[in-house]
């Protein structure tokens, strides 16, 4: 019988360039099930804080944005307020990353069946 070595698997990895002026690279790695259980739930919350512009949405969205860039293989840890003081994340910048977060998702689930 064949052994299976957990440590062989090469984990999915999505590179995210930050609006700093160093260009920061941040190594995402693929979500927890509490992330993506907590990602896939606001992701209607997304759809609506565009007509509705709800203040406490939008910023829930930028801490759990946060959360997951803080999902990194280089050790960097990040908070809502300093993606959008120090690194100039917009909400519209919110919006793009959440559909590339989403295909790299897609894409990993995709590539493990």
């Amino acid at each position: 019988m064949k052994t299976f070595d957990f440590n062989a698997i090469q984990q999915p990895v999505f590179p995210v360039t930050l609006r700093d002026d160093d260009k920061t690279v941040v190594h995402v790695t693929y979500p927890t099930v509490e992330l993506l259980d907590r990602f896939m739930g606001m992701v209607p919350e997304l759809q609506e804080v565009s007509k509705t512009k709800d203040g406490h949405t939008i910023r829930a969205t930028f801490g759990l944005v946060a959360e997951i860039l803080s999902s990194n293989e280089d050790g960097f840890t990040f908070t809502a307020e300093e993606l959008r003081d120090r690194y100039n994340m917009t909400l519209f910048g919110v919006f793009q990353f959440v559909a590339a977060y989403m295909a790299f998702i897609r894409e990993a689930q995709d590539a493990k069946n």
